[in-house]
């Protein structure tokens, strides 16, 4: 890895993500799918768990031995709180997740196993896509470097489409994951740090296993639309986080120059 990184880090950075992609995908083969958790048992859901981990342990070691904690943000955070507004926004759009409140909709040993799977995964996107990707960009062209790493990150989100059949809630995760990206690729380079990122997006994936669908957003939405139906209350939610995440990205790009 070493010589290929050497050698050229776009490219080092492009196996990460086919490696990364990889494992998700030979992680949702192994369990058969996350469609319906509560039907699964522990011992399904540990093989993805142990999957994204062992890339996890890999590429935070690799990292760590060729001292690139710095290059690549697992660094403290360097920019002004106040410039951030002290993250608040970023808490807010972090607990989307919230807004029907949290239950177990599986047992909960599962439920668990899989909020551990799919924040540890956050945490590997993070590296791959604003650590070794946006780095590797952003030396040359740092618009180009903000936009690919945004885009990616958001567009790969289409392979959830294996794992489900709700073809409109996979379209809009993409959506908004994409000005999501954006907004986590400008913090990254304004603060020159992953971990406020790393929080967000560990926080949101993990969340996601207990959120529930119906609940007090719901009834907003039902209030305000004359209508509860689900893919409305999908719509909105995904209009909520582009419109929090993108304002907040602009104030970012406008303020902390």
């Amino acid at each position: 890895m070493k010589k290929l990184y050497e050698k050229n880090e776009v490219t080092f950075a492009l196996v990460w993500i086919a490696l990364y992609v990889g494992v998700m995908n030979l992680s949702l083969q192994l369990c058969d799918g996350f469609d319906d958790l509560a039907s699964k048992t522990a011992g399904q859901v540990l093989a993805p768990v142990i999957c994204v981990t062992v890339l996890a342990v890999a590429a935070t070691v690799w990292i760590l031995r060729n001292g690139l904690a710095e290059k690549f943000g697992l660094c403290r955070f360097r920019g002004n709180p106040v410039a951030f507004l002290w993250f608040i926004p970023l808490i807010a759009m972090s607990c989307i997740n919230l807004k029907n409140g949290l239950g177990l909709t599986a047992p909960l040993a599962v439920s668990l196993l899989m909020a551990a799977n799919t924040a540890i995964a956050g945490y590997v996107e993070e590296l791959i896509f604003r650590g070794f990707l946006f780095r590797a960009m952003a030396k040359d062209n740092l618009r180009s470097a903000i936009i690919v790493s945004a885009v990616t990150f958001g567009a790969g989100h289409i392979v959830n489409l294996l794992n489900t059949s709700d073809l409109l809630g996979v379209l809009l995760q993409v959506c908004y994951a994409i000005v999501i990206g954006f907004l986590y690729t400008i913090i990254v380079y304004r603060g020159r740090s992953l971990w406020p990122c790393i929080a967000s997006h560990m926080f949101v994936n993990g969340s996601s296993t207990f959120a529930l669908e119906q609940g007090p957003f719901t009834d907003l939405v039902a209030a305000l639309c004359g209508s509860a139906d689900a893919a409305l209350v999908q719509i909105c939610s995904a209009l909520c986080i582009i419109l929090l995440s993108g304002g907040y990205a602009l104030w970012l790009w406008k303020k902390t120059t």
